[in-house]
């Protein structure tokens, strides 16, 4: 009876093997829908942001019309910020649908897409279709993959989306398509030259091209040097990404683990693999110098500290790497059957899905869903701004209007007055500031509004609003509940600043 029981598993585990290549297109479509779900759901609820939605939705809309791009969100040159050289490539998804939806789309199919790449690497490691395809699985729901698609677009996925092709290409040593790979990847933003640099570290240690290895590794530490030059040159403000580096061993120790955000990056990187990566030393290398370009560069980073953005995405290609050489030497050295140990990694990434609440379990919730009123209102008031009007508009607004040559984000702050022209008759008030001279300011002063929407707290805010209410600076053009559209005296700003 067990020699019978043992043949129908081996006859089940070949026909899986046998179907695994079908299996893993239809796992790619699942994803890329499930993930193109709740990035749209979550923009049409406004909890995108100007950062970083709405700014590089702005750039390729004007690459689109063939504008120069200028954004006017953060009131630059777009290549003065991150030197996202083939942004460009996208401008033809807005000639389909000229709607920032289909960026949240292709952002999701092309993430997902790309583990078809990934599962044909794993297979030329060794390791048979199911197994491949649980890999695979296990890669493009990596807690990284699913907040960088849950937050926002960003460049950085494009990059994430090339590398699993990148590696498979170098494994079959198709050179022109290894190159092709290369320049998508480095023209994908400043800093993809380290993350060039730590695959030719995997390569070197793990391929039998260790020339190949080093004159990539060079490659990309030479180009992003050059591209970081190119920013501070060509920018206003110089390079805004500075860092400050520590002082002492000790000091640049403590950086990697002084704050909660950084300490729950290390357990979730590790703990979606069971913790196999550590196994591997240059894996952890690649993972410690993807986060130092964070960690250890000072305090102004620390929006870059949290596990719940783009950030961390890249790290779920240096973990499944190393989970691989982790379970060729476990299986090599104590003979542990590696189909066990990935299902076994399957059920702990399941478990943490659900134990620690990761992005895609907000499919589940009923409340994801729901469609509060606030949210008509504010579509409604949206649509009667005029689509060539100059808008300034709050945080989660920008994404919503950055179809246009002329959107600014408006910044709460505490501006100083002279006495005889103060709003709120004190030395300083609570005010919106915006750059450009639009015609409109759009808000959405709903009671449940949260802190991200506003980038200040509720109370400042509407003190702010009031403010320009009084002094004649703001007179109200349109009103629902609370989504409200003002027109914009700028004689009177003039002579009150």
């Amino acid at each position: 009876m067990s020699e019978l029981y043992l043949r129908l598993i081996r006859k089940t585990v070949k026909n899986l093997n046998s179907k695994a290549d079908v299996a893993i297109w239809i796992i790619a479509l699942i994803f890329a829908t499930l993930y193109s779900t709740i990035s749209i759901v979550r923009h049409s609820h406004f909890q995108s942001g100007a950062f970083d939605l709405g700014l590089y939705d702005q750039a390729i809309w004007q690459y689109s019309k063939f504008l120069f791009p200028f954004n006017t969100i953060k009131m630059r040159f777009i290549l003065a910020d991150h030197l996202t050289l083939n942004l460009t490539l996208l401008a033809p998804l807005y000639w389909i649908w000229d709607n920032v939806i289909i960026l949240l789309i292709f952002q999701a199919t092309w993430v997902s897409l790309s583990i078809v790449g990934l599962f044909k690497f794993i297979k030329i490691k060794g390791f048979s279709g199911i197994e491949s395809v649980l890999l695979s699985s296990l890669y493009i729901t990596f807690y990284g993959t699913q907040y960088a698609i849950f937050f926002d677009f960003h460049p950085v996925m494009i990059a994430v989306g090339i590398i699993p092709w990148l590696l498979l290409f170098w494994e079959q040593q198709r050179t022109k398509l290894i190159i092709a790979c290369i320049i998508l990847l480095l023209t994908t933003q400043e800093n993809m030259g380290i993350a060039l640099s730590s695959l030719s570290l995997y390569w070197f240690f793990h391929t039998k091209y260790l020339k190949q290895a080093i004159i990539t590794g060079v490659i990309g530490l030479i180009y992003t040097a050059l591209a970081f030059y190119t920013i501070n040159f060509i920018s206003d403000v110089g390079l805004e990404y500075t860092p400050h580096l520590p002082q002492t061993a000790t000091q640049l120790a403590q950086e990697f683990y002084n704050s909660s955000e950084k300490q729950e990056v290390w357990l979730y990187t590790y703990s979606w693999f069971s913790f196999l990566p550590l196994l591997s030393p240059v894996a952890n290398i690649t993972i410690i110098t993807d986060l130092a370009q964070y960690f250890i560069t000072g305090p102004q980073y620390a929006r870059m500290w949290s596990p719940f953005m783009h950030h961390r995405a890249i790290l779920g290609i240096y973990t499944l790497l190393g989970t691989i050489v982790a379970l060729k030497l476990l299986n090599k050295r104590l003979r542990i059957n590696t189909t066990i140990l990935i299902l076994f990694l399957v059920l702990s990434a399941l478990f943490q899905q659900f134990h620690f609440n990761f992005a895609l379990t907000k499919l589940l919730k009923p409340s994801f869903w729901q469609k509060q009123a606030w949210i008509s209102d504010n579509n409604y008031t949206l649509s009667q701004i005029p689509t060539n009007a100059r808008v300034a508009a709050q945080h989660s607004l920008v994404p919503q209007l950055s179809h246009r040559e002329q959107i600014y984000l408006i910044y709460p702050r505490k501006n100083s007055f002279k006495q005889e022209n103060s709003p709120c008759e004190l030395d300083s008030c609570w005010w919106l500031d915006f750059a450009g001279e639009p015609e409109y300011l759009v808000l959405d002063t709903h009671p449940d509004i949260w802190l991200t929407m506003l980038l200040e707290e509720r109370n400042n805010f509407t003190q702010a609003i009031e403010n320009m209410e009084s002094s004649g600076v703001i007179e109200l053009y349109i009103s629902k509940g609370g989504a409200k559209v003002y027109t914009i005296n700028h004689e009177a700003l003039k002579r009150i600043k």
